[in-house]
């Protein structure tokens, strides 16, 4: 049998006063007859008293059905408030149940009502779950616009947040995690470097729905390394010009020149093309700002003058190793990275006196001009001098540097050589000579002797 339904005889209705209060107002009549309208400045006094003209109603005197209890008036009318709004809900598991999320709250450092702010704000229900190790692959596959150099960064950059554990999830990632990580590394420079690689990373798992946020955004700033300015004497300088020039037929010495002299960047110098040098510019459209900005540096003559006579076509093979002999040969108290561009840009500043146009010149900003590269050349002479450091005063000063000796090879005559190399295979030919069988190959190739084709030995 179905339960009969409750009639309620009053209503209770929020009303607003003229003069611009807020009341409650109660509304109803009574089986006599008798209207009630009475209105309550506190919603809790309202509940109460609907509820005692409902029991009246009903036949049940509130009086008479006194029960102690240590709940004061004002306590029982609030417990009278809380059922009324609990609709059916037990008061007890309710005020259990925010008070455990309460205290979860309490245990992250925050209130209730900033958690749940925060979980409106980052909560994303598309997020996807993905663990580091198939997050790096795919991120190193998304930086196909990179150079090769770039990309194999990010590669072994994100690789150590493998290490831990391959198959964390990226959502997981929090800043004790990152800071974990970086603290292992004394090197400020390997901090930074790692830092904006967990940056970059974290900024593309969140654009891809990987995680909420990039846990790299609340790292405090890394100091600034002010050990990483220095430059290159006078002397220094030019006993790394003398050196570029004399050894390998100066290969380099157009690079060394151009990073001197015109201040571009390493990145931009192996990025330069032949053609980006002009009569009177070098127009500069790659290396580390390649994608935001791009823009012409002047040639002063002093470069001119070396581009005559060694023009640039390029870096030349095995640049990193003839760049590690040169820096011996230039014998400098002190090499940090971008050295040649702090010589360049120091020197600029005290020839030219004017911030801005160097800063414009370099692709830097004045703020870093006014920091680093002000007032550090006491002598107008230095500055003078550094500026015709031509290729002729250079071979008449002859600076003393150290370059490892050019073995000397006696090569056989054409005719022999060419007999020698069809009679028996390349590495025992080279091996008769006592060179390796590169060295005997591209001699030949420069005579114009012609080799044996692949698999003329073996069969």
């Amino acid at each position: 049998m179905a339960r009969p339904k409750k009639v309620q005889h009053f209503k209770l209705k929020p009303y607003r006063n003229t003069a611009g209060t807020n009341s409650w107002r109660i509304t109803g009549t009574k089986p006599d007859g008798t209207r009630i309208r009475q209105n309550f400045a506190d919603k809790n006094t309202a509940i109460q008293k609907l509820a005692d003209l409902e029991s009246e109603i009903e036949g049940h005197v509130a009086v008479t059905q006194t029960q102690r209890t240590r709940l004061i008036p004002q306590e029982i009318a609030d417990a009278e408030a809380a059922i009324h709004s609990a609709k059916g809900r037990k008061i007890s598991t309710i005020v259990s149940d925010y008070l455990a999320l309460e205290a979860r709250a309490t245990s992250r450092g925050m209130n209730l009502q900033t958690a749940i702010a925060f979980a409106e704000a980052h909560y994303r229900h598309e997020i996807q779950v993905i663990t580091i190790l198939n997050a790096h692959r795919q991120f190193v596959d998304s930086r196909v616009t990179e150079s090769q150099k770039t990309s194999e960064h990010y590669e072994s950059a994100i690789g150590i947040l493998l290490k831990p554990d391959p198959n964390k999830e990226i959502h997981t990632f929090t800043l004790a995690d990152i800071e974990k990580i970086l603290g292992r590394y004394k090197n400020l420079n390997s901090k930074k470097t790692y830092f904006r690689a967990f940056k970059t990373f974290f900024r593309w798992a969140v654009r891809h729905h990987y995680c909420l946020e990039d846990p790299c955004s609340r790292m405090d700033k890394l100091p600034k390394d002010m050990s990483q300015i220095s430059t290159l004497s006078l002397e220094e300088a030019t006993r790394l010009l003398y050196a570029s020039i004399i050894y390998k037929d100066g290969t380099a010495a157009s690079a060394i020149a151009i990073g001197l002299f015109a201040g571009l960047r390493p990145s931009e110098i192996r990025d330069l093309k032949s053609e980006d040098i002009l009569k009177e510019k070098i127009r500069v459209s790659g290396g580390k700002l390649r994608r935001t900005l791009k823009r012409s540096v002047p040639i002063p003559p002093v470069l001119a003058t070396w581009l005559a006579e060694y023009p640039f076509k390029g870096l030349p093979s095995g640049w990193d190793s003839k760049m590690r002999t040169l820096k011996k040969a230039a014998k400098a108290k002190k090499w940090v990275q971008d050295i040649i561009r702090h010589t360049s840009i120091t020197f600029q500043t005290e020839r030219d006196k004017n911030e801005a146009l160097t800063a414009y010149n370099c692709g830097t900003s004045i703020q870093m001009m006014n920091r680093h590269y002000r007032d550090t050349i006491d002598d107008d002479k230095t500055v003078t001098d550094f500026w015709n450091l031509t290729p002729i005063r250079i071979r008449k000063e002859k600076p003393e540097v150290d370059l490892p000796a050019a073995r000397g090879i006696s090569w056989p005559p054409k005719t022999s050589l060419q007999k020698l190399v069809w009679q028996k295979p390349l590495v025992h030919a080279a091996a008769d000579l006592g060179v390796s069988d590169v060295a005997l190959k591209k001699h030949c190739v420069k005579l114009g002797i012609k080799l044996p084709p692949r698999g003329h030995w073996v069969r």
